[in-house]
C-alpha cells in the first residue's frame, strides 16, 4: 500500500491546466452542397471530429499553431491554420477523380490516447496487412506482442507480452474472459482472424473491472457487431502447405432495433509437411469448424445481446503416417494428438438513463463447456472443463464528471476434470479434479479533471474457495504534460491459477521424467511501469514514439525446470525466485504520403531460478528488433507491406547430462524472419498474395534423436526459432456493404 501511496503522489502531483480554445466550422463542396461526416483531424494528433446533418462541426483545446487537416471522400484534402473568433467556413474541392469503392483513411495502429494505460488500438486495416488466419497470428505486424515457437511437434503458436508467456496476459472477447483455463495455450489459434474488427492491447496490470487475473496486460479482441457488420464478408485461403481456409460474416437484418449476425470458419490441413526429412511433420494435420451466432437489440434505455459459439478441432501430428483418430496407446509411430470441443452461451445486457447521463449499469455472462483428448507418444491426456462467469458493473459521478466511479461484483466458477497418465516411472500419473468458486467486489474511481490529467485508483477483493482471500490493487496516471506528449503509469498486483498440464507442450513431447514437487498454487505478481508517448513533426509530418518499461516481480510462479536435469522435467512453486525487466521503444513516421514506415527494439531481462541459480529464462531472447513498411497507392487500390524481425540469442536448458551426440549449445543463434504481402483492391473487396517466414530460416535439428523417439534421450521441447520453412500464401475478400 506504501507502494502505491508514493506512486500516486509522483503521478499525480502535476495539475497545471493548459489554456486553449474551441473553433466551430462548417464543411460544404465548392456548389455549397454541406458535406455530412467530413473529417476534421489536428496534425500530429489524434484528436479530430466529424461533421454533423448539418455539415457543422466543433472542436476543442485547439492551440493557435495547431493545423487542421480537413477531408472528405471524394474531394482534395485541405489543411490550414484554426480561427478562434468566428465560425470557419471550410469548401473542398472535388478530386476529379472517379471512386471505385468506398475508403476511409485511418491509422491502423496508434496508440489510445484517452487510455489512462498503455493501450495499443489494432484496427481491421492493420489486420490485413498479413493473412491473420487465427487471432495467434494477428500480431505479426505489431511490435508489442511477440509470436514464438514453443515446440516441433504441436504446431502451437503462442505470443509474449514484455518477454513473458502469454498466460499473464488477460485475453478477452469484449470484456468477457475467454482465453483462460485449459484453453489458455491453444485458445487463441481457435478465434479465426475474419471475425475481428480490432484488437485493443493493454500493457501493465489491467482494471480491476475485468478480475484479478491481469498480470502483465490484457488483450481485448472485439468481433463484427450485428448492427454494423457487412452484409456479407467471404474470405477464402490457401497456402502452399495445403492449408485451405473458407470464411463467411453475415448480417441478418431483424428490425429497428433488433440485429442478428453470423461468423462461419472452416479450415483444413491434411498434408504431411516434412522440410527438414526428420519423419517427423514440421506442421501438425489440423481440422476446425467454428460457429458463433448472435443476437442484440438496442432500444432507447434497454440493451441487450446474447451469443452462442460452437467449435471443434481435430489435431494429428508427429511421425509421418499418424492420422486423425489414430490410437496413441497402440500406435508404433510417435503420435501427437489434441481433439478439441467447444460450446459458449455468452452475452451482455445494460441499461442507460437518458435523463441521467452519467449513470447506467451493464451485466456480463458467459457459461461454457470444453472438452479436451490426446496426449503425444505414451503420455494420454482427457480434460474437461466447465466455466460461468458474471460479472455486474455500475457506474455514476460523485458530484460532477472530475469525479466518477465504477463499481460492483462478480462470480467465477470453475470445474476441471483432468486424468494424465505420463507413461514414466515416478512421474506424474493422476487424476485430478478440483472446483473454483469465486466471488468478488470491486470499485475503481476516476479524477478526470481535465482532458490532460487522469487518475484511476481501484480495488478488488476475491473470496476463492480453495486459496483464500485475494487483494488486488491497481493504479494507473495519465498527464499530458506538452501537447502531444503523454506520461502514463501504472502499478497493480495480479493472481492466477496454473494448469501445469495444458499450459506448457514441454510436459507432453519429450522422454522428460515428469517429477511434481510441490501443491497447486496461485501464481502472484507485481506489476509496475511507466510510458511516455507523443508526436513532433520533422517535414511537416509527425513523427510518432513510444517508449515503455515495466517490472514484473514474481511473488510466486508456477515453474517447468528444465536444467535440473537432463532426464527430468521438473514442476515447482518458486517464491520469491524470478522477475522481468521490459523495455521497448517504437518509431513510427510516414516517409511519403503513401509510404509508412515503423521500428522498434525490444529489451527483455527475464531472470528465473533454476536448478538453483537465477538466470535467463530459457528460450527467450533478450533482444529484438521489429520493422515494418508500408505503401498504398491512391485510394488503396495497391497496397503492399513488409516486415521484419530480428530475434537475438536465446539461452538454451542445460543438456549436460545427455549423451555427447545430444548436447545442446548453451545459447541459439541468432535469426531473422521476413512477412510480405500484396493485395489489390476492388469496389467488391480485394485479393492478395504473401509469404511468411521468406528468407526461409529454419531451426536446424529441432528434435533430438528423433529416430528413437520412445526412447530417454527423444526430445521436441527445446525449440527456439521456427520449424517449417518458407509458406506462400494468396486469397480472396468480398464484400457486400
Amino acid at each position: 500500500m506504501l507502494r502505491i501511496l508514493l506512486f500516486i503522489g509522483c503521478l499525480a502531483a502535476p495539475t497545471l491546466l493548459f489554456a486553449q480554445a474551441s473553433i466551430k466550422g462548417k464543411v460544404q463542396s465548392e456548389s455549397n452542397e454541406t458535406l455530412v461526416g467530413a473529417s476534421i483531424n489536428i496534425l500530429g494528433k489524434t484528436q479530430g471530429a466529424i461533421t454533423n446533418l448539418d455539415g457543422l462541426f466543433e472542436l476543442e483545446n485547439v492551440l493557435e499553431n495547431d493545423r487542421l487537416v480537413v477531408s472528405y471522400l471524394g474531394y482534395e484534402a485541405d489543411t490550414l491554420a484554426p480561427v478562434f473568433d468566428q465560425t470557419m467556413l471550410i469548401t473542398l474541392q472535388e478530386s476529379g477523380e472517379a471512386l471505385e469503392g468506398v475508403t476511409i483513411k485511418a491509422r491502423s495502429e496508434s496508440v489510445v490516447d484517452e487510455a489512462p494505460f498503455l493501450n495499443i488500438l489494432i484496427t481491421e486495416n492493420e489486420l490485413q496487412k498479413a493473412a491473420c488466419c487465427n487471432l495467434s497470428e494477428s500480431f505479426e505486424t505489431n511490435a508489442s506482442v511477440d509470436v514464438s515457437y514453443p515446440d516441433a511437434v504441436t504446431g502451437t503458436k503462442m505470443i509474449q507480452m514484455m518477454g513473458l508467456d502469454g498466460r499473464y496476459v488477460l485475453i478477452s472477447r469484449e470484456g468477457i474472459p475467454n482465453i483462460r483455463g485449459l484453453n489458455s495455450r491453444q485458445g487463441m489459434m481457435f478465434v479465426p482472424g475474419t471475425w475481428i474488427q480490432s484488437i485493443d492491447v493493454g500493457k501493465g496490470a489491467g482494471s480491476v473491472i475485468n478480475g484479478y487475473e491481469s498480470m502483465t496486460g490484457q488483450i481485448n479482441v472485439d468481433l463484427f457487431k450485428p448492427e454494423s457488420m457487412d452484409a456479407w464478408y467471404l474470405n477464402g485461403y490457401l497456402n502452399s502447405f495445403g492449408r485451405m481456409e473458407i470464411n463467411a460474416n453475415h448480417q441478418i437484418p431483424i428490425s429497428e432495433k433488433w440485429s442478428s449476425g453470423v461468423l462461419f470458419h472452416a479450415s483444413n490441413l491434411s498434408s504431411e509437411i516434412d522440410g527438414n526429412d526428420d519423419e517427423f511433420m514440421d506442421l501438425p494435420k489440423a481440422r476446425q469448424l467454428n460457429f458463433l451466432n448472435r443476437y442484440k437489440y438496442e432500444g432507447d434505455q434497454f440493451m441487450s445481446q446474447i451469443g452462442v459459439n460452437l467449435f471443434m478441432s481435430d489435431n494429428a501430428g508427429g511421425q509421418k503416417g499418424f492420422d486423425f483418430n489414430s490410437d496413441l496407446s497402440t500406435s508404433s509411430v510417435y503420435g501427437y494428438e489434441m481433439d478439441t470441443r467447444k460450446a459458449e452461451v455468452f452475452g451482455k445486457l445494460g441499461m442507460i438513463y437518458p435523463d441521467k447521463p452519467t449513470q447506467s449499469w451493464g451485466f456480463q455472462y458467459s457459461l461454457s463447456y470444453q472438452d479436451f483428448n490426446g496426449g503425444a507418444g505414451r503420455r494420454i491426456y482427457q480434460g474437461i472443463e466447465k466455466t460461468a462467469y458474471g460479472n455486474f458493473i455500475y457506474q455514476n459521478i460523485l458530484g460532477s464528471s472530475f469525479h466518477q466511479y465504477k463499481t460492483g461484483a462478480s462470480f467465477l466458477y470453475d470445474d476441471f476434470e483432468e486424468t494424465f497418465d505420463s507413461n514414466t516411472p515416478t512421474g506424474l500419473d493422476t487424476a485430478m479434479y478440483r472446483t473454483e468458486k469465486v466471488p468478488g467486489l470491486f470499485f475503481e474511481y476516476n479524477f478526470i479533471p481535465n482532458e490532460r490529467i487522469t487518475l484511476v485508483a481501484g480495488a478488488r477483493t476475491d473470496f476463492h474457495n480453495l486459496f483464500g482471500t485475494y487483494f488486488t490493487p491497481r493504479v494507473h496516471a495519465r498527464w499530458e504534460f506538452i501537447p502531444s506528449w503523454t506520461l502514463r503509469g501504472s502499478v497493480g498486483k495480479g493472481y492466477r491459477t496454473p494448469n501445469a498440464l495444458m499450459e506448457n507442450s514441454s510436459v507432453w513431447i519429450s522422454a522428460r521424467e515428469l517429477v511434481f514437487n510441490a501443491e497447486l498454487k496461485p501464481e502472484e505478481t507485481w506489476n509496475t511501469g511507466v510510458s511516455i508517448a507523443g508526436s513532433l513533426l520533422v517535414d511537416d509530418r509527425p513523427l510518432s514514439i513510444v517508449a515503455d518499461y515495466f517490472y514484473t516481480d514474481f511473488i510466486n510462479q508456477l515453474v517447468y525446470d528444465r536444467d535440473v536435469s537432463s532426464e527430468q522435467l521438473v514442476i515447482n512453486n518458486l517464491h520469491k525466485g524470478s522477475y522481468a525487466n521490459s523495455f521497448q521503444i517504437e518509431a513510427s513516421y510516414p516517409i511519403t504520403e503513401r509510404l509508412d514506415a515503423k521500428a522498434a527494439y525490444k529489451h527483455y531481462q527475464m531472470m528465473m531460478t533454476t536448478n538453483g541459480i537465477l538466470q535467463q529464462m530459457p528460450l527467450t531472447s533478450r533482444d529484438r528488433v521489429f520493422a515494418n513498411l508500408a505503401y498504398a497507392t491512391k485510394y488503396d487500390k495497391w497496397k503492399v507491406d513488409m516486415t521484419l524481425n530480428w530475434n537475438g540469442p536465446m539461452r538454451i536448458p542445460n543438456t549436460s547430462e545427455s549423451p555427447v551426440e545430444f548436447q545442446q549449445p548453451s545459447e541459439s543463434p541468432d535469426f531473422f524472419m521476413l512477412n510480405a504481402q500484396v493485395s489489390r483492391g476492388f469496389r467488391w473487396g480485394s485479393i492478395y498474395l504473401g509469404g511468411e517466414n521468406i528468407l526461409n530460416f529454419k531451426q536446424s535439428n529441432p528434435i533430438i534423436d528423433p529416430e528413437n523417439p520412445f526412447g530417454q534421450n527423444f526430445d521436441a521441447s527445446m525449440t527456439w526459432g521456427p520449424i517449417a520453412g518458407r509458406v506462400i500464401y494468396t486469397g480472396i475478400r468480398y464484400k457486400i456493404k
